[in-house]
């Protein structure tokens, strides 16, 4: 037998060139080359998104043009609560009701309630306000629980009106801790009414025409002449 030939000294270099040209070539096909496509393809999707965002901003836009150009609808639902909330004159008798009536769900008990119809204050084109001064005593629980009530009489969900009372607003509350966990809360709030406050007075009516008083009556005194006396004034 013939000695084996010993390995040239560049052949374990060779060795290795040609194994991490066979592991480079087999990463790239098994790692990077998925990855590539991977990556294209959320570059697809992150193109389809924007133009679908781009798409719906375009149409949002149309439809709120198209809203704006079409005359706006009367909901009569929303004028019957509007004149829930804001009535056309006072009504202190309603007005006391409700406030009795929240009062009462509250849990608190009313000092006094002093509305003051005569010194309604108003705003140019705006509606008028009654003035309210209301003083109660409970915990503050009960206190917080009407203050809640009163401010939530009238709301807006969806864009449409919703009352169950009339609108107040609060203009500012004092709280006064009495005995135990009981306070007293005097509050200061306004009732809204829609177009000036109370209703109009009568118009008086127009003054009969004055009525003369003069009695004065002109007599004229005549005598007897058959029996020679005197004659009559103016006689000759």
């Amino acid at each position: 037998m013939k000695p084996k030939k010993p390995l040239p000294k560049w052949a374990p270099l060779a060795g290795i060139v040609v194994a991490a040209l066979v592991v480079g070539a087999g990463g790239w096909k098994f790692v990077v080359s998925p990855q590539n496509k991977k990556a294209a393809s959320l570059q697809q999707q992150t193109a389809g998104v924007r133009q679908q965002i781009a798409q719906n901003l375009a149409a949002a836009a149309a439809a709120r043009n198209t809203s704006a150009a079409k005359p706006q609808q009367v909901r009569v639902a929303d004028l019957y609560k509007l004149a829930k909330a804001m009535p056309s004159h006072d009504d202190i008798p309603d007005l006391l009701i409700e406030l009795s009536n929240v009062t009462k769900q509250a849990g608190v008990q009313v000092t006094t309630l002093s509305p003051n119809p005569s010194s309604p204050s108003t705003t140019t084109g705006g509606p008028a306000t009654i003035p309210i001064s209301l003083n109660v005593t409970g915990d503050f629980f009960s206190v917080t629980d009407l203050l809640y009530r009163l401010r939530n009489l009238v709301w807006v969900r969806n864009g449409a009106l919703e009352a169950t009372g009339r609108l107040f607003s609060i203009d500012s509350v004092n709280l006064t801790p009495t005995t135990g966990k009981t306070v007293t809360a005097t509050i200061s709030l306004h009732a809204f009414v829609y177009g000036g406050g109370a209703a109009p007075a009568a118009t008086p009516a127009p003054a009969a025409a004055p009525v003369s008083t003069d009695t004065t009556v002109t007599t004229t005194t005549t005598t007897d002449t058959s029996s020679g006396g005197p004659s009559a004034a103016g006689a000759p």
